[in-house]
Order: structure tokens, then C-alpha cells, then sequence
């Protein structure tokens, strides 16, 4: 387990779009985390727990599932690659599609020579991680109508220099729609985020949204 030197959880949005009755929430939540290890670090333990694998970083077309709403990459990194400093970008390109088929998504990586790395290699090859963040946007669809429910995740992973002194910073963005309680957003990635020592996040979470 992984020792914190500073957390900070904010509930960013909760707003019932349904009615007493029926509940439609909407719950947006943040994250930031200051830890010791470095974002290679990082990278290579969330690699071995399941976090970055091919579910959360596709390297195939996927329905429904992109980056981000706004289209930002599926993940991107700085990485040094035979001792060279680059930048590393699995995107997400439209390859079209409808309501009823849903919409497809192909993932596109730069740079070229890298394209059949996948991110949960990189240690495997010797590459280390500077930093990194990974996106992962789900619009779900019901049969002949576009549903306005979503799931949204963000994390990005930086070094920075605070009060003298170096830290990972961890910045997390969860959110999802039309939960029909109050539930935490993205249950599923939090929990394989669960490293860290006196640091449960879905409780702290739950804490958060008064679902406790």
C-alpha cells in the first residue's frame, strides 16, 4: 500500500433530474491526491492492478466509448522512448454509426513506430512514464432514442513542486448520469484505484455525496 501526503474530495455536481419518486442524479465528483511515488511509478503499479489495461486504453474499435466528450484522447503520456522524450496518443477516431448500432470508435495511436505498444507494456520495454493521463467517456444508448445517460472518468498523473518539496500530483474526475440513487460515479474504476494506504475512496466519496 501507498502512503498519501495530501487528499482533497469535492463533490462538483448533484442534481436529481427526475423527481421525488423517480430520481434521474446527476453526480460529478474530485479527486486530487499528493503522493510520494512518481508517475512512472504509478503508471507500473495501476498496470499491474488492473487499472490500464485494454478495457480502460481499446486498442480496437469499441461502441459508445471515447475519451472524452469533447474528444480528447483515449491516453496520452510523455514518455522516454530510447532515451528520445515523446509524446504518446491513443485517440479515438469517429468511424460512424447510428442510434440503434451505436457509434464506433477506432483507436488511432502516435507515434506511428509505437502503435502496437500498449500502454500496460510499457514497463515491459523499458519505457518510462513522465506523465500520463487516461480518459474514458461512455454514452449509453437505449433502442431507437439517444439516452442522456453517460459515464465519465478522468485521471491525470504530473510531477509537480510544492512548499520546497516534490509529489505526484493526482488529479480524478468521475461522473455519471440517470443513477437512479445516490451512488458513486465510476465505482468500478475507483475500486481498482484502491492502493493507498487509509484511503478508502468509495467511502470517502460516499461521505462526500451523503449517501452514508
Amino acid at each position: 500500500m501507498l502512503n498519501i501526503k495530501q487528499k482533497s474530495i469535492k463533490l462538483k455536481e448533484q442534481k436529481n433530474y427526475g423527481s421525488s419518486l423517480h430520481p434521474l442524479y446527476t453526480i460529478a465528483v474530485n479527486i486530487e491526491i499528493a503522493a510520494g511515488e512518481s508517475p512512472d511509478m504509478l503508471h507500473k503499479l495501476f498496470s499491474g492492478t488492473g487499472f490500464i489495461t485494454r478495457e480502460t486504453v481499446p486498442f480496437e474499435v469499441v461502441p459508445n466509448f471515447r475519451g472524452s466528450a469533447d474528444n480528447k484522447p483515449f491516453y496520452s503520456a510523455v514518455i522516454i522512448h530510447e532515451g528520445i522524450l515523446k509524446e504518446y496518443e491513443v485517440l479515438a477516431r469517429d468511424t460512424g454509426g447510428s442510434i440503434t448500432s451505436g457509434i464506433h470508435y477506432e483507436p488511432v495511436v502516435y507515434p506511428e513506430e509505437l502503435r502496437l505498444i500498449h500502454p500496460a507494456e510499457f514497463a515491459r520495454v523499458d519505457i518510462e512514464v513522465k506523465e500520463w493521463e487516461l480518459r474514458n467517456y461512455k454514452h449509453f444508448f437505449m433502442r431507437f432514442i439517444a439516452s442522456k445517460r453517460y459515464e465519465s472518468f478522468d485521471m491525470q498523473v504530473k510531477r509537480e513542486t510544492g512548499g520546497g518539496a516534490a509529489f505526484t500530483a493526482i488529479k480524478i474526475n468521475i461522473a455519471e448520469s440517470e443513477l437512479k440513487a445516490k451512488k458513486v460515479p465510476c465505482l468500478g474504476y475507483l475500486k481498482r484505484l484502491e492502493v493507498f494506504e487509509d484511503l478508502d475512496l468509495e467511502e470517502e466519496v460516499m461521505r462526500e455525496i451523503g449517501a452514508v
